[in-house]
């Protein structure tokens, strides 16, 4: 018996399309080369944040992403009150309307909302809600757009345009001021792990290995010691074996994995493969996913997989 063509089972590689690197960052388990991993996008707190000025003292729990979750902010609000119910208007982050949920009236009874962006448990409270009552639901992609300036900095200007890079780390990146400068500045940046990155200069748009970002002036000049921290919570390259039911974007295939790694200790930053044609026998998915889930999904984004040729008596 012997086997036809190149294919055999430990083969990955699956044909001569040109393959596609990139450096991906695992955050535990040990995942094995040739394992399917999708990029995990979506930060979603678990509960709904009560507005101010709430009448209602219900709750938005148990919230979940979907496989179409924005980043941004979703609006739970209350459009029709009545006692120990009400029914809430559900909108995303671009103001388009995704539902409507209910409460049927009852003391503490609650309501379930489900859809492709997001999902979440609505309760009653011991105060009624009236109508404008609203919960918000804030999904970040885990690196903030703007730097949180200290309480104590003397100058007033802002950091915006935050965006990660490559070698971005989760933690608290800290810029501070070094050096003060009518209308400007100088600050040094450091990463999560205290490594000193080059400096930013206000105004000037700042981009390392690991981040990107503005300082800008304002009316009132930046002073030595003034600081901008930047929490970063998600990894923009981070990947976990894709699964069909997941809620934070890693239901969409972002590549497979070029080598078994091992982060059951620690992340482990790897390469792995965006194109390529790969043999849907040595392709690993998490359990309860399969090839046929996302065979059409990685296809249109360039990772193609073939059949593997079967024995057969010669």
């Amino acid at each position: 018996m012997t086997e036809l063509g190149t294919h055999l089972m430990d083969n990955l590689i699956g044909g001569d399309k040109k393959l596609v690197t990139e450096s991906v960052m695992v955050p535990s388990g040990s995942p094995v080369r040739g394992t399917v991993m999708g990029r995990v996008k979506n930060s979603v707190p678990a509960t709904g944040t009560a507005d101010a000025g709430n009448t209602g003292d219900g709750t938005v729990t148990v919230v979940k992403g979907g496989p179409e979750t924005k980043k941004g902010t979703y609006t739970i609000e209350c459009i029709t009150a009545e006692a120990n119910g009400g029914t809430f208007q559900v909108s995303n982050p671009d103001g388009s309307i995704l539902g409507l949920v209910k409460i049927q009236a009852g003391a503490g009874a609650d309501a379930d909302f489900a859809s492709p962006e997001i999902g979440f448990k609505v309760t009653d409270g011991a105060t009624n809600f009236v109508v404008g009552d609203k919960f918000t639901v804030a999904v970040s992609d885990g690196v903030p757009s703007t730097g949180t300036a200290d309480g104590g900095n003397t100058g007033n200007g802002t950091c915006t345009g935050v965006e990660g890079r490559r070698d971005l780390k989760v933690g608290t990146c800290t810029l501070t001021c070094k050096t003060a400068v009518t209308n400007g500045g100088v600050f040094s940046v450091e990463d999560p792990d205290g490594n000193a990155l080059p400096d930013a200069t206000v105004g000037t748009s700042y981009v390392s290995d690991q981040i990107a970002l503005l300082l800008n002036d304002g009316a009132t000049d930046f002073a030595v010691g003034d600081i901008f921290t930047i929490a970063v919570t998600i990894d923009p390259r981070q990947v976990v074996p894709v699964d069909k039911t997941a809620t934070d974007g890693s239901s969409v295939p972002y590549c497979v994995l070029a080598e078994t790694v091992d982060a059951s200790s620690a992340a482990v930053r790897t390469v792995g493969y965006l194109e390529g044609q790969f043999n849907e026998r040595a392709l690993v998915f998490a359990s309860g996913t399969d090839v046929e889930d996302v065979r059409d999904l990685m296809r249109d984004l360039g990772m193609i997989v073939v059949p593997s040729v079967a024995q057969q008596d010669v």
